[in-house]
């Protein structure tokens, strides 16, 4: 029988998904934790939860979003942590913490887009410049902007009491998060459709909480024995299938984190769970047109020593599977 085939995957597949769990981006402690928190209720203060994406910013990416917003990205801005607010279980927009260079120093701040990929509030935290850049006059002026505006003082930003470069620096973090959440997430329409409003292609709430990957992987996992026991004939073959295409859908999540060990490898870290997630569909497939053969049975072990590798290349721990 399978299970006795495989004697060691429930432990292996087990630990495999474990290198997932750890590609979570951790905040630093609970204070920090709290304070992201309280920053984001108040962009979004009828949120019920916010969800974290990571997404990846390829150098293609880097460079077209360089131009377009005539600047450098800050080393920060290459690992940007986006937060979705969900409120009866669908998202409302977005919110990026930036940050950008000022005259006297870096301006530190936050802004919310709608899932029209309008801004419906700009904060101001850290800042060495006059008070007036973080007042609420200054700020409530980039509401209802959107990637077609210019965000230039004396174009359609008002400087503040005469600071206009330390205005040119805020107006910069509304437009950097339109411009990264453009190549990102938001689809521009073609020019003949320009007054209809673009909408972000944000994950469904379908999946489970992707702020929470714990919870995810013990989907996963329940996931995984489900076709270990269809192979031990312990399963239903449609139980099986549908557990095989969860997989498939929870691996695309998954890609969005960056990984804890060899993280400049993002390539590779992408591409094995794209296939991961490619070669989980194909198995449903010939699942359900073979059911248990030859052919599925190789698939699946194709399937585990995947993970398998991804857990050894980018995990922080390298375990022994051997030893389980």
């Amino acid at each position: 029988m399978f299970f006795k085939t495989y004697p060691q995957s429930r432990a292996g597949i087990l630990l495999g998904l474990v290198f997932f769990i750890l590609s979570i981006p951790l905040l630093a402690d609970v204070h920090e934790k709290e304070w992201h928190e309280q920053k984001l209720v108040a962009i979004f203060p009828k949120a019920k939860k916010f969800v974290q994406r990571n997404p990846i910013l390829s150098s293609d990416k880097i460079i077209s979003i360089e131009k377009e917003l005539g600047a450098k990205l800050r080393t920060e801005d290459q690992k940007p942590i986006f937060y979705i607010p969900i409120r009866e279980k669908k998202p409302m927009g977005l919110v990026l913490l930036v940050g950008v260079e000022g005259p006297s120093g870096v301006i530190n701040g936050a802004v919310g887009l709608n899932m029209q990929g309008r801004v419906v509030r700009v904060e101001v935290y850290d800042h060495k410049e006059s008070d007036a850049i973080a007042s609420e006059e200054f700020l409530k002026q980039f509401i209802g902007m959107g990637i077609e505006d210019t965000f230039k003082v004396g174009i359609d930003v008002k400087t503040a009491e005469r600071h206009e470069d330390a205005a040119n620096a805020v107006a910069l973090i509304p437009k950097k998060t339109l411009v990264m959440s453009y190549a990102l997430f938001l689809k521009q329409e073609p020019e003949a459709d320009a007054e209809k409003a673009p909408e972000p292609d944000i994950p469904k709430e379908e999946m489970p909480d992707v702020e929470d990957l714990k919870a995810l992987m013990t989907l996963m996992v329940d996931d995984y024995f489900v076709i270990v026991d269809y192979f031990d004939e312990k399963e239903s073959k449609e139980k099986a299938i549908e557990a095989a295409k969860r997989l498939a859908k929870y691996a695309k999540v998954i890609s969005d984190f960056e990984p804890p060990k060899n993280a400049d490898q993002m390539d590779e870290y992408v591409y094995l769970q794209d296939k991961f997630s490619e070669t989980l569909l194909k198995f449903a497939d010939a699942l359900e047109r073979d059911g248990i053969s030859d052919e599925t049975r190789k698939q699946w072990d194709a399937i585990v020593t995947l993970v398998n590798q991804a857990h050894l290349r980018f995990s922080e721990a390298e375990i022994d599977l051997e030893a389980y």
